[in-house]
């Protein structure tokens, strides 16, 4: 018994995804700018170390709508090495925050 999925063969009308491509850049620019306020706000530092995990993570959004835009899957490779980056990033953050405090 084997499995399909049907979605894979789904057509879209070639003037949707580049209206939709072009309305998520739009979403995504105008969130990492509000990110970015909140990243220079603050007031505390895990409040910047927060705006700027999403600032990466919209990054990584914007680099994968950009290769479905282009056709390029070259980008996703870069998407996935920004996300891990991210993730990195995070983790690193969490065990400074841990060795911060008395225990």
């Amino acid at each position: 018994m084997t499995l399909t999925c049907h979605l894979a063969t789904a057509t879209v009308p070639a003037s949707l995804v580049p209206l939709t491509a072009e309305i998520s850049l739009v979403v995504l620019v105008v969130a990492i700018g509000l990110a970015v306020l909140r990243l220079m706000k603050g007031p505390s530092l895990p409040d910047r170390v927060v705006a700027l995990d999403l600032i990466a993570t919209l990054l990584v959004g914007l680099i994968a709508v950009s290769a479905v835009e282009t056709g390029d899957m070259l980008f996703l490779r870069v998407a996935m090495v920004v996300a891990l980056f991210n993730f990195i990033g995070t983790i690193g953050y969490a065990w400074y925050l841990q060795r911060e405090r008395p225990e």
